[in-house]
């Protein structure tokens, strides 16, 4: 049923008005938190499915005898489909009903998830892909919309706090869920475990969650708009992808992000003249708005050191299986889990911004601490750092929804949800690429001194015969033993050496050299990482300081300054 306003609420207002009046089929009461645990079953498995296909990739390589680039397409089409429609969904949702688009969603990731277990191909996988980034991107932007108008101010904190971190525990348990049923059944499973969550949500959705819309909006497309931001999200996504293995300054990757530029700008004169636009960029001028995406993006970038390059570490460093680098990440959902838990009664004490700003420097530590670490590092020393990380992504996941959409008019709110996700999906793109092509550099540059280090150290050894000597340093200066790949001194010391010998000692000190030029790529990237948080402290300090303040029992009392005022 459609959503009803109070007599005298200002129709399509801000915040400051009457809540409307929002009932369910049958008329039934409305409770909030069953309208979350319904939007959670298609939001989570969105998310997860982001994260969860990483490690089946060597499964799904192996059962179709296909490369390595072209498998890779099974994430990056999800991701591409996900990222270009997540502010063109969020409007159709404020268009046509948030609920309605919700379930529109679910009903095509699903038929995505199905179509993507029966794959015959590598090509029809990638294809289906797509159709499942298409749904995905109808659940994201829509569900914080809809949190956000069921739920009255007092309980809104809390409420978007546990969409937060539900997000965040997506993009952790994500590898663990896969590795689990990868190893136990088969890798399409990964994505037929989708099927009983989303037919359950639909029911859910169907009957515990509001429809809402614009009531002011029109039903009219924005065709010129949707081609235009389309193609520029598209260009620019694509080029973050290929970056690394088209190369940075190759002619494709700036012709696409040319491209991008180009219809981006012509989007922005295209929305400007539209009575209607997809994105009105009037959002912009709301500080708060503005500050959260920047600090979201930031914060997304910085993550990828958390859990790309961690995984990485675990498994090229520390030995791990790549399920057991994934369930050694745990520990940073679970502390995530621990301050979502308790945001709700900070978030009555403090405002947005200070808990935001807490997250980040909690990151930026985290990320420092890790900067640390040394070859005798063990697993503790590992969890410990993560589980500071984890403590800032709580406050973090918490309090950048709320910030965003705190001062939006009711009528934006799909858009500016829509917009925000966008931000945060820019993030997490851009942060594989930077990070990752950060630490690839740095292992050919740590390898290459590592390698001269070893040479050395095999020339100055009194105690080896110089034939001895020339078969080491011929094996160094073998191309198999760079670019990244940890030295074993096994693959220089002949089968029987005793563990003290001249040439066994020598061949450790060897690989000492290797395993601290590895690891030195990856404190090398979290220092980056760590930089990257602290710079998302800046826009935060741009936030207006009376935006929200505490009633004292958790209500969020609205800003003097209206966002509709600032909008005019």
């Amino acid at each position: 049923m459609e959503e009803k306003s109070k007599p005298g609420a200002p129709a399509g207002g801000g915040w400051g008005g009457p809540q409307p009046v929002l009932t369910l089929p049958g008329g039934r009461t409305l409770n909030p938190w069953m309208t979350l645990t319904a939007l959670m079953f298609g939001f989570f498995m969105s998310l997860l499915d982001a994260t969860i296909v990483n490690i089946a990739i060597t499964d799904i390589q192996r059962s179709f005898n296909t490369d390595l680039t072209s498998v890779s397409w099974v994430l990056n089409s999800y991701s591409l489909a996900f990222a270009v429609l997540l502010v063109t969904m969020g409007r159709l949702a404020d268009q046509f009903g948030r609920k309605r688009l919700f379930m529109i969603g679910m009903v095509i990731f699903s038929i995505g998830s199905l179509l993507c277990a029966i794959a015959p191909t590598i090509e029809l996988l990638i294809i289906f892909r797509i159709i499942q980034g298409v749904g995905a991107a109808a659940l994201n932007p829509v569900s914080l919309a809809i949190i956000t108008v069921v739920f009255p101010p007092a309980k809104r904190g809390a409420a978007i706090g546990a969409w937060g971190a539900a997000a965040g525990l997506a993009a952790a348990l994500g590898p663990v869920l896969g590795g689990f049923l990868v190893q136990n059944f088969d890798w399409r499973w990964i994505f037929l475990v989708n099927l009983p969550f989303c037919i359950i949500g639909l029911f859910m959705v169907y009957f515990f969650v509001p429809e809402s819309r614009d009531a002011n909006a029109s039903k009219t497309l924005d065709i010129p708009g949707f081609l235009t931001l389309s193609i520029g999200m598209f260009c620019l996504v694509f080029a973050i992808i290929e970056g690394n293995d088209w190369g940075w300054s190759s002619g494709g990757i700036i012709a696409l992000f040319a491209g991008s530029i180009v219809a981006m700008i012509a989007f922005y004169f295209v929305e400007t003249r539209q009575a209607q636009p997809i994105l009105d960029f009037k959002l912009f001028r709301i500080r708060s708005f503005t500050a959260a995406n920047i600090v979201m993006f930031m914060f997304s970038v910085a993550m990828q050191g958390a859990f790309l390059i961690l995984v990485i570490y675990l498994i090229s460093v520390q030995g791990y299986k790549e399920l057991d680098a994934a369930y050694a990440l745990i520990p940073i959902p679970l502390a995530s889990f621990f301050v979502s838990a308790a945001s709700a009664r900070l978030g009555s004490r403090f405002e947005p911004r200070i808990l935001g700003g807490i997250g980040m420097a909690l990151i930026a530590l985290g990320y420092f601490c890790f900067f640390t670490l040394n070859l005798e590092a063990g697993y503790i020393d590992v969890a410990w750092r993560g589980i500071v990380i984890g403590l800032g992504m709580g406050f973090c996941f918490t309090t950048f929804p709320t910030l965003a959409i705190s001062e939006i008019p009711r009528p934006k709110l799909g858009v500016a949800s829509g917009t925000f996700n966008t931000f945060r999906q820019l993030g997490f793109a851009i942060g594989v690429a930077v990070l990752l092509s950060l630490y690839t550099g740095q292992v050919k540059d740590q390898t290459t001194v590592a390698r001269a280090d070893a040479i050395e150290v095999v020339k100055s050894s009194a105690a080896l015969p110089q034939p001895v000597k020339d078969g080491f340093i011929t094996s160094l200066q073998n191309p198999s033993n760079q670019q990244g790949r940890t030295t074993s001194a096994a693959s220089f010391i002949p089968a029987g050496q005793p563990a003290n010998s001249p040439i066994a000692l020598v061949g450790k000190q060897v690989e000492t050299r290797f395993k601290q030029a590895l690891l030195n790529a990856f404190t090398t990237t979290w220092f980056a990482a760590a930089m990257i948080a602290l710079f998302g402290l800046v826009p935060l300090f741009f936030v207006h300081k009376s935006l929200t303040v505490a009633t004292g029992h958790g209500q969020i009392a609205e800003a003097p300054e209206k966002a509709v005022v600032e909008m005019a």
